[in-house]
């Protein structure tokens, strides 16, 4: 069974928990809330993992006690919940990978309901170059990093390859070592990084199979005070046939 259609099945069991109750004389979820969360800099997705990734927190008023709904932001950076009541929200994005900040009073109609987020990601990665050299075997990666506002500290910057394109920090091929990955210690304060990583995949022939297709994608991981959860801000994936 491919990753894709496990995390799928994971995903909807999850918003089925999340909404599920027992019967009662109530009307169910009428509204529908989807869009993305961009880049307030140039209106790019801002992309993550999809398991234990960013997410939303929500809090549907008009209770004396608005209890804690999680919906998850997708590895692309989109969301999509089908399944909500139509009434007032207040949103907390305070649980990813970019700076968190409040929107309160909004108002979610039945139907659907679009909404993009504008966040600042704690990294921006740009100018990503991902190749392979058939006659080296070798997949190198070139990525330029940029602090989403000044005084950001870059932690880990990393090549992730997998079979599936949840490729990311929990989705990937243990390919550890050598210039697949560039830890700073300590973590080092940034204005412009340019890092060149590489996957030597003769030495790792058990998982990267002449022949085949696979995903990889470069992630980074900030260091920030102050702001509780600090997830991998990620560059696209990248698909290559070896």
């Amino acid at each position: 069974m491919k990753l894709s259609t496990i995390l799928l099945g994971i995903f909807s069991l999850s918003l089925m928990a999340l909404y599920s109750c027992e019967k009662d004389n109530m009307e169910g979820p009428d509204a529908r809330f989807f869009g993305s969360i961009k880049d307030s800099l140039d209106g790019s997705l801002v992309e993550t993992d999809l398991i234990n990734g960013s997410s939303i927190d929500a809090f549907e008023q008009g209770f004396e006690s608005p209890v804690l709904q999680r919906w998850v932001i997708m590895n692309t950076g989109e969301f999509r919940n089908n399944l909500v009541f139509a009434n007032t929200y207040n949103f907390k994005l305070q649980n990813g990978n970019f700076f968190p900040y409040d929107v309160n009073g909004v108002e979610i109609r039945k139907g659907d309901n679009q909404r993009d987020f504008q966040v600042v990601p704690y990294l921006r990665l740009r100018d990503v170059q991902i190749n392979y050299d058939q006659a080296t075997k070798k997949i190198t990666a070139t990525v330029k990093i940029l602090p989403g506002k000044p005084g950001v500290k870059l932690r880990t910057v990393r090549l992730y390859a997998f079979s599936d394109q949840y490729v990311g920090e929990p989705v990937k091929f243990n390919i550890a070592g050598g210039a697949t990955i560039q830890n700073f210690t300590p973590s080092k304060t940034i204005e412009e990084e340019t890092v060149q990583l590489s996957i030597d995949a003769t030495a790792h022939a058990n998982f990267l199979i002449s022949g085949r297709e696979y995903f990889f994608r470069i992630g980074a991981l900030a260091d920030v005070s102050g702001v509780g959860t600090i997830r991998h801000n990620y560059a696209p994936i990248v698909k290559i046939k070896l």
